[in-house]
């Protein structure tokens, strides 16, 4: 229940911030460049779809000091209600305090841009977006992956791999709560704008997907440790997990970009989406899963894919949380080396320490090169 209590901020704000960018990119490349369609609808979609940002940012906000919260009693050893002495310290003096600082700086640009009224113009939603890209930099930035430096290799592609995920799944939440329900509703005149979203968000979910997986790879080659080792850490259990997850949302994807889309394009009657060769040898096994139907019902069955595909996102953002409070496989491997008989004298030198003076005599110090500190207690990273 503890760690439950401390990964729910982390998932919370993954989730909300996976909003906010699925809205942001919707709506400049998804609904926002629905050229030649003239369905008045649309500016009623859009206008849901603000409302999600509005409350995903306010989420983002109130997550986000629950965090900074939740890490600082992990950093001092002390409760969130003994924190306040603790606060400045991590804040000012901490590699974690100026990641998160420059995180609640973008936050508050989001919140307070989308709040305004002059939200819908372009430069404010590619203002808007490029504060979402600075928060999962700054995630990527207090991670695990930092353990390599800052502008690293291995951070680089931690925040390539968040948001290409945010990309995808904040899309999919959007789609599945705002975008699809109205346009299923109203039958086949939405068959045009339902075709048109549907390819193009297949297109950037299509970029997205390519850009996991490459990252992913990379991940588990650098953390992940020997793939027969992984189920003996719990990090390489949550690994197993997330991947398993994330087959699953493969295949619903694969589904819903040969068949589904396609189908949706026939109803519409424009040009159907060419693929490449991975398209014509996936479509022709996935055809027999869905037998042809009307495109009212086509559309049906899409948004309920959708929305099956944005559950399973979110229950790969909690595995995403879950993994910052673990450490990684290599790091487990390492510590089951130093516990052997041959380790014994140094596991006696980690453990062995003098009585903690106070709070504040002691903070200085156990603060001090907060990397060290934080992720020898891994108390975060983004994988």
């Amino acid at each position: 229940m503890s760690l439950l209590l401390h990964v729910m901020p982390d998932w919370i704000g993954l989730v909300s911030l996976a909003c906010c960018t699925g809205v942001l990119v919707c709506s400049q490349w998804v609904v926002g460049t629905a050229r030649g369609d003239t369905n008045p609808f649309l500016e009623e979609l859009r206008a849901g779809m603000w409302q999600v940002l509005r409350i995903g940012a306010a989420v983002l906000f109130v997550s986000s000091i629950l965090g900074l919260l939740v890490r600082a009693g992990e950093m001092s050893g002390y409760p969130i209600t003994g924190l306040r002495p603790a606060i400045p310290t991590v804040l000012f003096r901490t590699h974690l305090g100026h990641a998160w600082l420059m995180r609640m700086a973008a936050i508050i640009g989001l919140l307070a841009t989308a709040a305004g009224g002059f939200r819908r113009s372009r430069p404010s939603r590619c203002f808007m977006l490029g504060c979402a890209i600075v928060v999962s930099a700054m995630d990527s930035a207090s991670g695990h992956a930092s353990d390599a430096g800052d502008f690293s290799v291995p951070e680089i592609m931690d925040w390539l791999h968040l948001t290409a995920a945010l990309v995808w799944g904040g899309g999919l939440v959007v789609l599945s709560l705002k975008i699809l329900p109205p346009l299923v509703k109203q039958g086949d005149r939405a068959a045009s704008s339902m075709g048109g979203i549907a390819a193009r968000f297949s297109r950037i979910a299509g970029v997205a997907v390519g850009v996991i997986v490459l990252t992913a790879s990379y991940q588990q080659w650098a953390y992940g440790g020997a793939v027969e080792g992984l189920p003996r850490s719990t990090f390489g259990r949550i690994i197993i997990a997330k991947i398993a997850l994330f087959s699953a949302l493969l295949i619903l994807g694969a589904f819903n970009r040969y068949v589904s889309v396609p189908r949706l394009q026939e109803w519409a009657g424009s040009a159907t989406t060419r693929h490449g060769a991975l398209g014509r040898v996936v479509a022709p096994a996935l055809m027999p899963l869905a037998p042809r139907a009307r495109g009212t019902q086509t559309a049906a069955r899409f948004a309920r894919t959708v929305q099956l595909e944005a559950v399973l996102l979110a229950a790969v953002l909690l595995c995403a949380a879950l993994l910052r409070h673990e450490a990684p496989a290599r790091h487990a491997a390492h510590l089951e080396h130093h516990s052997s008989p041959s380790g014994a004298a140094s596991l006696l030198r980690i453990h062995v320490a003098p009585p903690r003076p106070p709070l504040l005599r002691r903070l200085p110090v156990a603060l001090r090169g907060a990397r060290r500190v934080a992720r020898c207690r891994c108390d975060h990273g983004t994988t």
